[in-house]
Formats: C-alpha cells, structure tokens, sequence
C-alpha cells in the first residue's frame, strides 16, 4: 500500500490536478502549510460529495453522493447511507445508487418499551417463586421502583446461578429480551445464558465479563440462529440464567424478560455531517438510544470502505438496497450483485442474523424475510452482534462498469482485511496532506478563506 501511495503522489504532483473539483482553480489559494484536517467542515453548507482525483493513467468513476455531486440532495440522511455513483467520461453522474449500505435499529434495542413476560420473585419461601439460585444469601433492597439485588463476596473461583424458572413461550413473532441492569461488579465475572425446550438448545447471550451498565439481550435472535423450519416451535420454551463468577459482590436490577413487537427503524432525526478530503463522517441517534458514527472513505480508484464506530449500546443492523440480481457468496461471505451495465461487491465482513427482504416495508417489519436471496430481493440486513462501544466495524464496497466479479470480490475483502482498514485510513491523511502541500487549493474545495500561515 506504501508504494501505490508514493506512485500515487509523482503523478499528482506532475499534473498538478484539483481536488475533488471537476472544474480548474477559479481564483484559489496557494497552500501555506494547509493539511487535510483544516479543511473540515462541519458547517450546513458543507460539501457533502466525495471523489478521488484522476490521475494520467488512473479515472475515478465513483463518487459518493452522487445526488449532492449534481446540485441536489439525497435526503436519506436519517439511514447513514452510503450512496454511490458511476461517472461518464465527463464526468457526469450516470447511475445513482443510494442506499447501498445503512445502519438500522432493531425495534427491541436496549429493551426499551414492549409487555413484561417475567418479572422475578427471590423469595424461595414465596408461593409464586419463579426463580431459583445457589446463593447462599442475597440482599434485596426495594426502594419504591426498583429491586437491588446483592450477590455477596464468596470464592474466586465460585459461580453462583440465579435461574428464571418460568416457562416463557418463544413464537418467533415477537422477539423474547431478557434485560439486566449491572450496578456494580467488584471484580466479579458474570454471564447470561439459557436453554430452551421441544426442541432442546443452549443459548449463549452474553459470555464472561466485568461490565456494568444496562444489558438487553435477544434471545429470539439468538434461537433462530439454530432453529430450522422442521423444529415444532410453538412450543419452544425458555429459562435465563444469569451466573456470577468470583468474590463480588454483583448488584444488580430489573432482571426481566420483556416480549417486544419486531422490526427495525430509522434514525429520529438527521444525521449531523462533517466533510474532509479523505472521508465523510457522520452521526446519528436511534430512538431506543443507540447511537453510531460512519466514515465513508475510498480504499481504491473502484473501492469504497465505510468505518462504523458504535458510540451507544444498542442493537445495529447494516442494511442495503439492491440494484440488481444478487447473490450470495456464503464460504467468502460477500454479496455480488449484477446490475444493468455495473457489477459491485459488498464485504459486510460480519455473517450473523443475515436475512434478504423483497421490499423496504418487509425489511423494516422484519416479516417474510428468507436466509438466501431471491429474484425479487430488494433489500438485505446483517445483524452487527453485541459490540463495545468505541469498537470499529468496516463494510466494503467494490463497484465498477467494466471490472469483472471475481477482481471485486478480491479488492472488496481487501479493504476490509485484518490489519488493513484503520493503516488505510491514516495512508489516506497523509496521501492528502502531501498533495494539498503541492497544489494550489480551489476555492470551491475549501468552502471558506483558508487559514493563514503560521
């Protein structure tokens, strides 16, 4: 990657071409030690469209946001949406294709709303006890709305269970979420698991940590990951298990299962952008109170990567609209659609929940979805799993008029291999800060005087 950069960079410098300006300089301002960075623009008269300059032996024929490239708007930013556009020769937009990947809240984020199906009763005495544990004495401490429950100090090495023994029935209809609040964990390694009846499986929900905070777990999800179409599922039952393992104590509150309506749903409102050479950054809140970060960046002259960084806990999906016949590559796990006169490649990197949809209203309703694509698919979701906050996730998209499959299918997984993606971000900066040092910046780029030297 250093040496295409540095090749990259002779050619630039030679040809002296504009950044991202499909005019030349219209009265611009000659660098005085200008870096990529002092041009971000978070303003509302931002640029919102991003390309590559062309080079004398390479053509950029993407741009992102097209509709923006054009003078228009695109007016989906309530998805995070990553669009694309195919160029002509002239540089005018000749395919639009927006919505290629988005970020989407499951309806049962953070078990927020929906009809409590258990609520725990601790007393072993008690003629409606529905839970059962190993501890030998836990604190309750009601305050009016809440109950604490204190696991007290005990062995490093000792697990102690606390089992909700009702039966709860599992329809797929609805998605089943068992919640915890973690006040506190002294040390303390705790889990959550479960195991379902007719037919029989173990769930894993959540594995061994210290965390503290509130915690909602689909256990639906979880389940249809291992139930097949032949299993008698209406029957299916569950009981949860939270387990803590070491000394404590463990506090913690509101250990329910919560029955909530399915579907996924878009951002309350806009998202909030700000524009840099390499990358356009966005963010954007959820109504059950997640929250995710997007940079769009290109990773080639035929590849667009896009870096999702989780800001708040919650349940994302990434999502797309197809344009095209699409087919999925499950050993390589990579989605290939064919399209009039273009092919592309989508690398969501992540396999889990995968699920295709013939329509926008079936994908947001999460009904009639199917675990491989059709003729008819229009739309595909992939569930992201439970992610810390802080973390990256990066998806690829490798799109092209005349490129054959199989050379996308490798530059897509490129862009998103081990190692490579927060390397190439950085080799982006610096390919931008050199070639801002050589240039003489357009006006139209920088949206506002530039700095003054220092």
């Amino acid at each position: 990657m250093k040496k295409f950069i540095s090749i990259m960079l002779v050619l630039l410098l030679t040809l002296g071409i504009m950044v991202g300006c499909a005019g030349g300089d219209s009265g611009g301002v000659k660098n005085g030690g200008i870096k990529s960075d002092d041009l971000k623009d978070s303003s509302a008269t931002q640029q919102r469209w991003l390309r590559l300059p062309d080079t004398s032996t390479r053509v950029c024929k993407l741009v992102i946001n097209p509709d923006e490239y054009s003078g228009g708007s695109s007016g989906n930013f309530n998805r995070l949406p990553l669009n694309l556009g195919l160029l002509d020769d002239a540089k005018s937009v000749t395919k639009s294709l927006n919505d290629l990947i988005f970020v989407v809240e499951s309806k049962s984020a953070n078990g927020v709303g929906g009809t409590e199906v258990f609520l725990p009763v601790y007393d072993q005495d008690a003629e409606d006890v529905n839970t059962r544990y190993t501890v030998k004495k836990m604190t309750l401490d009601v305050d009016g709305t809440k109950v604490s429950a204190t696991i007290p100090g005990g062995d490093e090495s000792s697990t102690q269970n606390i089992t909700m023994r009702d039966k709860i029935p599992v329809d797929f209809q609805t998605d089943i979420v068992a919640v915890v609040d973690v006040i506190s964990a002294a040390g303390a390694k705790w889990k959550v698991t479960g195991a379902s009846q007719k037919p029989t499986y173990s769930i894993l929900a959540q594995n061994d940590t210290d965390a503290t905070g509130h915690f909602a777990f689909n256990l639906t999800e979880i389940l249809s990951q291992q139930v097949t179409a032949e299993d008698d599922i209406s029957v299916m039952t569950l009981n949860v298990t939270l387990s803590v393992i070491g000394a404590g104590p463990l506090v913690f509150q509101d250990y329910k299962v919560l029955s909530i309506e399915r579907g996924f749903q878009y951002a309350a409102a806009d998202a909030s952008t700000t524009w840099y050479p390499y990358g356009i950054v966005s963010t954007l809140e959820y109504p059950n109170g997640t929250a995710a970060e997007v940079m769009d960046y290109f990773a080639g002259y035929r590849t667009v990567a896009r870096r999702i960084t989780f800001k708040k806990d919650g349940s994302f999906y990434l999502a797309g609209k197809v344009y095209g016949k699409l087919t999925y590559d499950d050993k390589q796990n990579l989605m290939i659609v064919e399209g009039d006169g273009f092919n592309y490649v989508i690398s969501p990197k992540r396999k889990q929940y995968i699920t295709f949809y013939d329509s926008e209203a079936d994908m947001l309703s999460r009904s009639n979805g199917t675990s491989e694509p059709t003729s008819s698919t229009q739309y595909w979701t992939v569930g992201c799993g439970r992610i810390e906050v802080d973390t990256d996730l990066y998806v690829a998209i490798a799109l092209d008029a005349t490129t054959p499959v199989e050379q996308l299918c490798e530059e897509a997984k490129e862009a998103v291999g081990a190692g490579k993606t927060a390397k190439r971000i950085e080799e982006n900066i610096l390919y931008w800060d050199k070639y801002l040092a050589a240039i003489t910046i357009p006006s139209d780029l920088i949206l506002a005087s530039a700095p003054e030297k220092q």
